[in-house]
């Protein structure tokens, strides 16, 4: 009966180490612990049979170790067996102590990669889905959920989860093809532009022979809506900036070619001409110049002197360099400020941000109306300023684009300017890290304003 339950004990024992091998081997970490339990249990193997068969202690030391290795496989790695004392089982006490030190040393650095590999995931911009050889997730992160707009929940079917049909036969293609794919596909909802590049990840399973194979697939989803939207941004500029310069280069044209034709010796048309040349010259010198101006901004090459700013004085400074122009349109300008309005930023700029308001104001306040400039200290530390005209107003499906580049309302105007000034105004309030707004009711004049941080 001893030598029974001996072999009992060491086809337990053996048993439990191939548990340990096969759960062990999922990685070649994993499998060289698992070769070193095999490794014991062919040290064991010959040592407990003979030991069973003259020493009933330590056939109780053999159960009390094999005990402490089936606790040790379920992850507890601070069990050590009894003192072993029998003469044949006592040298294996300190390599046994050693082989648990090692694995728990090694599970716990298999268990630090994992949470880094999973931090990393979790982390990264680009979505990642892990799609298995029965085409189910396997695995994905939280990117791959926001650019697809949907959950993307482990061991469900890859149809039920992808809707787009360029992606599923992207995953069948990479798969069919034992290739990395790729491709670019429009999403309708959400509205996205996304790359798409599966890779084929091969594997040989345990239970399985060694000729036949499985193929996952690794999905990486890119957010191209960036990249296509400052496209899409940059073929707007240029047909923009095309059409203002086409417009007063052909009007200059005509008038030189007028000239040329006789009227250069007609004293009553010649210095018109001359004249409309001139403006539509300072015109494009005006665009040329917002435009560096606007570039300089948006690239982070003007840099801002921050110091205290009266907004009284401000402004007033700005309505006395408009004073001509002012007259000119006869809308009477008010400023309604109280004393000790003093906001942070960097007054030149602030100055232009004013008089861009201002200007704009008075291109659509007809010739009689009033425009009244407004500041006064805001909750939040902030100083609000605002410029009120007496105009038409402003249609609701204008307002949201009014501060975009070359936008212009009524376009059959010709006196509108550049289209580029609200546009400069918001880029150098954010720099001052305010906000900018209009409000406006068609028939009752518009009211644009902004926001500064108080100075201390």
């Amino acid at each position: 009966m001893a030598g029974l339950r001996g072999a009992t004990m060491v086809l337990g024992t053996l048993t439990l180490l191939s548990f340990l091998a096969g759960v062990l081997a999922a990685s070649a970490s994993e499998a060289l612990i698992a070769f070193l339990c095999f490794l014991v249990a062919m040290v064991l193997l010959p040592l407990v049979v003979r030991e069973h068969r003259t020493n009933a202690a330590a056939a109780r030391e053999t159960r009390a170790a094999v005990a402490a290795m089936r606790r040790i496989a379920s992850g507890n790695f601070d069990v050590r067996p009894e003192r072993l004392t029998s003469t044949t089982l006592s040298g294996l006490q300190a390599p046994f102590a050693a082989m648990t030190e090692a694995l728990a040393a090694l599970f716990s650095q298999l268990a630090d990669h994992r949470e880094q590999l999973s931090a990393v995931l979790d982390t990264m911009a680009d979505g990642v889905i892990l799609v298995d050889p029965d085409n189910r997730i396997a695995l994905s992160n939280p990117a791959a959920h926001e650019l697809l707009g949907v959950e993307v929940p482990r061991d469900t079917p890859l149809s039920s989860v992808l809707r787009d049909h360029e992606l599923r036969a992207l995953v069948t293609l990479c798969r069919e093809s034992d290739q990395r794919t790729y491709t670019e596909l429009a999403l309708a909802n959400p509205r996205r532009n996304l790359s798409a590049t599966a890779t084929p990840i091969t594997t040989t399973p345990a239970e399985t022979q060694l000729d036949e194979q499985e193929t996952s697939v690794l999905l990486t989803l890119h957010d191209l809506t960036p990249l296509r939207q400052l496209e899409t941004t940059r073929r707007e500029f240029v047909a923009n900036v095309s059409h203002e310069l086409r417009n007063p280069l052909a009007s200059v044209k005509a008038m030189v070619e007028t000239l040329e034709g006789g009227a250069v010796s007609d004293s009553a048309a010649a210095p018109d001409f001359l004249a409309r040349i001139n403006r539509e010259v300072d015109r494009m010198n005006t665009m040329v110049n917002d435009l560096l101006e606007l570039s300089r901004i948006e690239s982070g090459q003007s840099e801002l002197h921050r110091e205290p700013v009266d907004a009284a004085a401000t402004i007033a400074a700005v309505c006395t360099d408009l004073e001509h122009r002012i007259a000119e349109t006869g809308v009477e300008v008010t400023v309604n400020i109280p004393g000790g309005i003093v906001a942070l930023g960097d007054a030149e700029k602030l100055q232009q941000v004013i008089s861009n308001l201002l200007d704009n104001a008075l291109k659509f306040t007809p010739r009689g109306g009033a425009i009244e400039l407004c500041a006064r200290n805001a909750a939040q530390d902030c100083v609000l300023v605002e410029v009120r005209d007496s105009g038409p107003g402003i249609a609701p499906e204008h307002l949201p684009h009014l501060f975009e580049r070359f936008y212009k309302v009524d376009r059959s105007r010709g006196d509108q300017g550049t289209g580029l000034g609200l546009a400069i105004a918001k880029h150098i309030v954010e720099m001052h890290s305010g906000e900018v707004g209009v409000e406006s009711t068609q028939g009752t004049g518009s009211t644009f304003w902004f926001t500064l941080p108080r100075a201390p």
